[in-house]
């Protein structure tokens, strides 16, 4: 069974894709403008969420390359590009998920207060944008003979391409299934 898309689809999907994508860069830069230009609100918990905004912002800019990485071709800057930045901004926004839900969870059962919370936040830089960098870059150097380079066509972009179908799932999916708590 052929599980392709058309032409026709693949144009409906891209379009649909650039305006979700715009607007989400408009949310997040209004997050971004919002905690920078008004002290209130500074908090423990909108401070995660302004550190995830930054994320935000750079994978919704390569969702809006959209099938320009894809016609750009596997080898081509651009797709590489936009394929390491879709791998790592995506986890770190699932990531970054998981900081404020730990958060949430010291702060109402371990009772931590705001310092203690603060305190924590350089591990949840490490965590959540140090970890998918260090995947990220490493899948730019993974190639081999039988399937090519790791970053290449995914369908509506460059990602981890359908040739290594299985890291995705390994190193993508099966990450934000787990539920430590």
């Amino acid at each position: 069974m052929d599980h392709s898309l058309t032409a026709s689809q693949l144009h409906a999907l891209e379009k649909t894709e650039r305006i979700a994508s715009a607007f989400s860069l408009l949310g997040a830069s209004f997050i971004i403008l919002t905690f920078v230009l008004s002290s209130d609100f500074r908090k423990p918990v909108n401070r995660l969420i302004f550190y995830a905004s930054w994320g935000n912002l750079f994978a919704n800019a390569a969702t809006l390359i959209s099938q320009s990485g894809v016609k750009a071709g596997r080898e081509s800057a651009l797709c590489q590009f936009q394929a390491f930045i879709i791998q790592m901004f995506f986890i770190a926004d699932a990531l970054w998920n998981l900081a404020m839900a730990i958060n949430v969870y010291l702060n109402v059962f371990k009772k931590y207060n705001a310092q203690q919370l603060k305190a924590l936040e350089w591990r949840y830089h490490l965590l959540c944008y140090g970890t998918p960098f260090i995947i990220a870059l490493v899948f730019c150097f993974v190639e081999t003979q039988g399937r090519g380079k790791m970053y290449g066509p995914a369908q509506l972009w460059c990602w981890i391409s359908s040739d290594w179908a299985f890291m995705r799932i390994a190193l993508f999916y099966a990450p934000a299934w787990y539920d430590p708590f």
